[in-house]
């Protein structure tokens, strides 16, 4: 009876555990409140290994699934799947030509300076001049990965555009700055 159990014990291991399967890394849009910086991130395991920066049209075109992208093959429009408003590309019905367009990303600036950035009239949500307050910090973190500690970012994923839609309700943008 040992010499079975022996015999059988190495079989029976290795039925109860499987192949560890390899793991792949994804890419993920997504962005640095670092200036308008927007990105194809690389993650692995959770975390970003490398990055592409992209431009604002090239972000809209390919996360909403007008342009093919390795972040998105599927071509699922990203944004209308997030619930996000005002974010599409349409066509210019004087010259034909694709026009992109996005509220929310062009408001990301609004999380990182309180003032009037450059080019505008209108100020920012922030609790400091150019930095967001400790408590807006907090509020922040929830849309990165804990690895992630500074409020620059990366924000990436299905975390990015969360706070891409967040950014679109006023009640969120109230909370958000009367964190200053």
């Amino acid at each position: 009876m040992l010499k079975v159990l022996l015999i059988l014990a190495p079989l029976v291991i290795h039925l109860r555990a499987p192949e560890p399967r390899p793991a792949f890394a994804t890419f993920e849009f997504g962005f640095s409140l670092n200036d308008g910086q927007y990105f194809i991130y690389k993650v692995f395991e959770g975390k970003v290994i490398d990055s592409d920066p992209i431009s604002l049209n090239t972000f809209v075109r390919q996360a909403s699934g007008v342009e093919s992208s390795r972040a998105n093959p599927e071509r699922t429009d990203l944004f209308a799947h997030y619930g996000i408003t005002a974010c599409a590309v349409f066509t210019d019905s004087s010259n034909g030509k694709q026009l992109e367009f996005c509220s929310a990303l062009n408001d990301l600036w609004k999380l990182r300076y309180g003032g009037a950035y450059s080019g505008t009239t209108t100020s920012g949500w922030a609790g400091e001049l150019n930095a967001p307050s400790e408590r807006q910090c907090i509020i922040l973190q929830a849309y990165r990965t804990p690895d992630q500690p500074h409020w620059l970012g990366p924000y990436f994923g299905k975390r990015a555009f969360l706070l891409l839609r967040d950014m679109q309700d006023p009640e969120w943008v109230n909370t958000y700055s009367r964190g200053g």
